[in-house]
């Protein structure tokens, strides 16, 4: 009976867990296949169904007359824009349609009026036109492109539809006119995906559009309504994480930067906007006095970014924070204040000259001078950085939990006499080839009183580095709001060095490291 015990066969404990496991790995593996079958089940039949919806919806709009073939929001002009998308419920499912109609050129009759031959090359389909084609395409909206798709959340592209419809009958001269629009990034890179609405209230009904850049960067719209006066056709340009543009009129003699377009019969318009990368939090100003004690309560003027009009006399910039009403940031117990969403570029701070609407309560400051933490410019005016969230900056600034691209120090004195820098020009100079022994610069202001010999100049400029302080020889005018100095640097290290201004019983000493109040020596 022992011997016969021996030989029964079974299973450990061991054998026994060893088996549940690997059995819970099929399971789990069979499980993963079966619901991956299921869903790849589910997405075929959904895309089954958003093809059906895509065709549907192809087949209505090849049923409508020709000049019916516009949606709202898009590139064509029209009274009666059909929807650009809807929705439609299957199986407790939501669909959407969405619709896209633009107009094409075609080389086989003709190009139309284009602003360069590069732009007739890229946008004249089938380029170049036949022998026998009319020279210039007097209607260049030759036929449509009707591109449908639908989607369903959490998948964007489920089927997509195209076709080309022609009008029936031959094509006369068009009483219409075209614009192109570029967008480019500050580096001159076309700019694809940006967002162009183009709008004209003063027509009836109003010109309502809207398009995406293609990758040149441009959109193009046909057959639009002319307009020869009042510069009313306004584009403007968009896309996230860009900085946002829009285009004005001529003001008086002004001519502006970004001008918004006329229309002429049978003729194009251009118009190039440039967009930037930006961040959301742009700029921290700190408020203090000339001895770097915080001011709080500050109302600060700041205006900068986009420049409005192209004469460089004229300093109208896009941002103003008095104009068109008063929104001024004020300086918090720290003396200290934020902005965001600025266009990258230059900014200045209380006006040109650092008189105007910064204050504390019913008492005028004046700004001494606005001195940059980073950058590579000291003074006015301070860069607010582009921002590439590819690539993003080493230094920022913190200030209520957010990183700031640049922070400013604007040191201000309620005394209307204090010596006040704009600006230094150039801000950097090199020891190698002996330019350092007799280097000269400007510096821009006011109440800096000088004459046209420099020994009986009233005002001193030092620059101090370490223990060694540098004296320049300067002229001016006894309106004190330039000064043409040189200096002998020898014995300079490379580094930055600290800006020290004397006038009228005033000393004005700018912070050095880690702020820029001064020249930047170099190798």
């Amino acid at each position: 009976m022992a011997e016969h015990g021996r030989n029964q066969a079974g299973f450990t404990l061991v054998e026994l867990a060893i088996s549940i496991v690997v059995l819970g790995i099929l399971s789990t593996s069979i499980f993963g296949l079966y619901t991956s079958l299921v869903n790849s089940a589910v997405l075929i039949k959904r895309r089954a169904v958003g093809l059906t919806l895509a065709t549907n919806q192809m087949e209505y709009l090849k049923s409508l007359s020709y000049d019916k073939l516009a949606v709202a929001g898009g590139s064509i002009y029209s009274t009666s824009p059909l929807p650009a998308t809807k929705t439609q419920k299957i199986n407790g499912v939501t669909y959407t349609i969405t619709t896209s109609i633009n107009y094409v050129d075609d080389a086989f009759d003709g190009c139309g009026s284009y602003p360069s031959l590069a732009l007739k090359q890229l946008y004249c389909r089938n380029y170049p036109p036949p022998s026998g084609a009319p020279a210039t395409d007097q209607n260049p909206a030759d036929y449509k492109i009707v591109h449908v798709s639908t989607s369903i959340v959490g998948n964007p592209n489920l089927a997509e539809v195209d076709t080309q419809i022609s009008a029936r009958v031959a094509e006369t001269a068009s009483n219409t006119g075209a614009l192109f629009a570029k967008v480019i990034d500050n580096n001159g890179t076309p700019v694809s995906g940006a967002t162009i609405n183009l709008a004209n209230n003063s027509l009836v009904p109003a010109v309502n559009l809207s398009d995406s850049t293609d990758s040149n960067g441009v959109a193009v719209f046909y057959g639009l309504p002319p307009d020869t006066t009042g510069y009313h056709y306004v584009v403007a340009a968009s896309k996230s994480g860009y900085s946002s543009l829009m285009t004005i009129g001529p003001n008086g003699s002004l001519q502006p930067t970004y001008p918004s377009q006329n229309i002429l019969i049978q003729q194009s318009s251009f118009v190039t906007l440039t967009i930037k990368q930006q961040g959301i939090s742009s700029l921290v100003i700190e408020t203090t006095d000339v001895n770097g004690n915080p001011i709080p309560d500050a109302k600060i003027y700041v205006k900068g970014g986009y420049k409005k009009y192209t004469l460089t006399t004229d300093t109208s910039y896009y941002y103003d924070t008095l104009s068109p009403s008063d929104t001024r940031p004020v300086s918090d117990s720290d003396g200290l204040a934020a902005l965001s969403n600025l266009v990258p570029g230059g900014y200045v701070f209380c006006g040109d000259l650092g008189a105007t609407s910064c204050s504390v309560g019913g008492t005028t400051y004046y700004l001494a001078a606005a001195v940059p933490y980073s950058g590579n410019n000291p003074f006015n005016p301070v860069t607010v950085p582009t921002y590439d969230p590819a690539s993003p900056p080493s230094t920022t600034f913190d200030y209520g939990g957010n990183s700031y691209l640049q922070k400013v120090r604007l040191m201000l004195s309620t005394n209307s006499n204090y010596p006040r820098v704009v600006s230094l020009s150039p801000d950097d100079v090199s020891l190698s080839g002996g330019a350092a022994s007799a280097f000269d610069f400007q510096i821009t202001g006011a109440n800096l009183p000088c004459s046209s010999n420099a020994s009986s100049c009233l005002t001193t400029v030092q620059f101090i580095q370490g223990t060694s302080t540098f004296t320049a020889s300067c002229t001016g005018t006894t309106g004190g709001t330039q000064l043409d100095c040189t200096v002998d640097l020898t014995g300079a290290s490379v580094g930055s060095t600290q800006l020290v201004i004397t006038a009228s019983g005033f000393t004005l000493t700018l912070p050095a490291s880690p702020l820029l109040g001064g020249l930047d020596v170099t190798p």
